[in-house]
């Protein structure tokens, strides 16, 4: 079946049917293949019934779970006494040390990196103190859980959310705490002085654009964002060394966790790690372990089993954090020894792969997209997730991005997405590079130079630059053009306020790929307290997840409503888990 067409297969399938239709089955036969089909669902069902919930997990997860290690006493040269264990020295760890730290606990920190890790810059702030300062501390968090649950299609817990949307103001807070000589913008733009130069946080999209209102959006962002700069990590160690000042703190960086261990009642009661010369130690836990291990976009064969369209869409997986050993730290450890454990992982797992619009200079701009057909194929005023599941159905995956000289006057129409050019403006603030949303002149001429940005005198010229069909096209614009004048859209039914005719010259093209993917999020199913669940939906005790550990926070794909929820959600668990544990809850 190799060469079958599409058309030769449906053709075979209606016959096949027909065949079988035209044989007929005399009573005899019908009343045996019945009871057949009944004995059979009942040596199914009891199967399933006497088959042990741990060791079904273990079945069903055969392709990328391996078994687990065995060490024995002789092999083990040190035992590590300690309160909490945590594992995974990231925003989320070092979250649960701090919060364990500050609820009396002695903490011992297993992590395969150099250091501790803070990948990206954004967090969702809901309400809190900081949040005062722009008026938004008045937002939902309601509404934001609301509109979480629908893009991931109601397949993660509301209580999580709730829970997290309720506290991650405080929790934001707590975390600035341990700087408190942290400048804070007073907008987005804002000027940074020389002595804050190297490390600062500023809201995102603030004020907000002229004409945006996150009220009346299909796919609302809401105006909740903080943004670190140069990036979350120095805020991470502050925490740490904040912690290791306030409590006993043992932080044994380069060691690789291998397995959990657990006492004669199933209490998880501490874990067995290697040195990087595979040397064997072990820690025990008198309150618990906190697994804050990350994802597991690295491993290719987690990615195979939990979300197969990812690696047949050969979508990159980018992650720059490393191991003592120069290898990816994202590779599913702590899902391993959880699973080991009778953990349940949460069925529908969740790829961040949203599209930011790279290497264009107009980022997600819901500009025209025409396909390699020339075809318009989608309403492209969309968050940069769902972008990109459309572009990976178009024909060899890519679109271009198409506008004109209009550019700087239709910008402030735009919506105020995560990577969506919303503003205007040749203004250059001291110190501070935050233009994500920001666009000049000279941005949008250093483009075209570096040749990120086609740029033409005429359409047609334009096309001519672009891998497209140019014939379809043109026919494509002239009718997305019609669509500007008539103000309405009616072939997608985008914003008539975002339909913009294209007539003035110079024209532009960008070119959008697949997107890479960031996390894969998909973790060990829980409570809002952190506790861990077993395959039987009872809670393991000794076990809390955090982190992308943690399930039920993210489902079928990652929500782009309020930029920054993945670290927000980190920190906030973090913290819970680590006074939970600490105090036995």
């Amino acid at each position: 079946m190799e060469n079958m067409t599409r058309k030769g297969f449906v053709a075979g399938a209606i016959a096949a049917g027909l065949a079988v239709t035209a044989t007929a089955m005399t009573p005899a036969m019908q009343a045996d293949a019945t009871e057949k089909k009944t004995a059979d669902a009942k040596a199914s069902s009891s199967d399933a019934q006497d088959l042990d919930p741990n060791q079904a997990a273990i079945e069903r997860n055969a392709d990328w779970l391996g078994e687990e290690p065995v060490f024995t006493e002789d092999q083990i040269t040190e035992t590590i006494e300690t309160d909490v264990l945590v594992i995974g020295a990231g925003v989320s760890g070092v979250a649960a040390t701090r919060a364990a730290v500050e609820a009396g606990a002695s903490v011992v920190i297993l992590e395969k990196g150099e250091s501790y890790s803070g990948r990206g810059e954004d967090y969702t702030v809901i309400g809190g103190e900081v949040q005062k300062r722009y008026g938004r501390a008045d937002i939902d968090p309601d509404a934001i859980v609301d509109e979480v649950m629908k893009e991931c299609d109601c397949r993660n817990k509301r209580d999580i959310l709730s829970t997290w949307a309720h506290n991650c103001g405080e929790a934001f807070d707590w975390l600035l705490e341990s700087c408190p000589d942290l400048y804070i913008c007073d907008k987005t733009r804002a000027d940074v002085p020389d002595d804050h130069a190297d490390f600062f946080v500023t809201p995102h999209r603030y004020p907000d654009p002229e004409f945006y209102d996150w009220h009346t959006e299909q796919y609302p962002i809401f105006p909740v964002t903080m943004y670190f700069q140069p990036g979350q990590a120095p805020i991470v160690g502050h925490n740490l060394e904040m912690a290791k000042s306030e409590g006993d703190v043992t932080t044994l960086f380069g060691t690789f966790a291998q397995k959990l261990e657990k006492d004669d009642d199933g209490r998880v009661i501490g874990a067995i790690f290697t040195y990087q010369d595979g040397r064997v130690g072990r820690v025990r836990a008198s309150r618990g372990v906190i697994l804050a291990t990350g994802d597991y976009g690295s491993n290719q064969q987690m990615l195979q089993h939990f979300v197969p369209q990812v690696v047949e869409n050969k979508i990159h997986a980018f992650y720059n954090s490393k191991d003592v050993n120069g290898n990816n730290v994202n590779t599913g450890d702590g899902h391993k020894m959880a699973v080991w454990a009778g953990a349940r992982l949460q069925q529908n797992h969740a790829p961040m792969i949203h599209h930011m619009g790279t290497p264009g200079v107009m980022g997600i701009a819901p500009f025209l997209l025409l396909n390699r057909d020339g075809k318009r194929f989608c309403n492209e005023d969309l968050p940069g997730q769902q972008l990109e599941n459309q572009i990976e159905q178009q024909p060899e995956q890519y679109a271009w991005q198409i506008f004109d000289a209009k550019w700087p006057e239709e910008l402030a129409h735009m919506p105020a997405g995560h990577g969506v050019a919303c503003y205007y403006s040749n203004d250059e603030p001291k110190n501070n590079t935050n233009n994500r949303n920001y666009v000049s002149d000279a941005k949008l001429a250093k483009s075209v130079e570096d040749g990120n940005t086609l740029k033409a005198d005429t359409l047609e010229e334009l096309l001519a630059q672009m891998d497209v069909d140019t014939d379809a096209a043109l026919a494509s614009i002239e009718r997305y053009n019609e669509l500007a004048k008539a103000g309405k859209d009616e072939d997608f039914n985008k914003k008539a306020e975002r339909v913009f005719a294209l007539e003035t010259g110079p024209f532009y093209a960008c070119r959008f790929g697949t997107a890479a993917m960031l996390v894969c999020i998909g973790g060990v199913e829980s409570d809002p307290a952190c506790h861990a669940y077993d395959n039987s939906w009872n809670l393991i005790p000794g076990l809390y997840v955090t982190g992308n550990m943690q399930g039920g926070r993210f489902a079928v794909e990652y929500p782009i409503c309020c930029p920054g929820i993945s670290h927000s959600m980190a920190l906030t668990f973090g913290r819970i888990a680590g006074t939970n544990c600490a105090q036995g809850l």
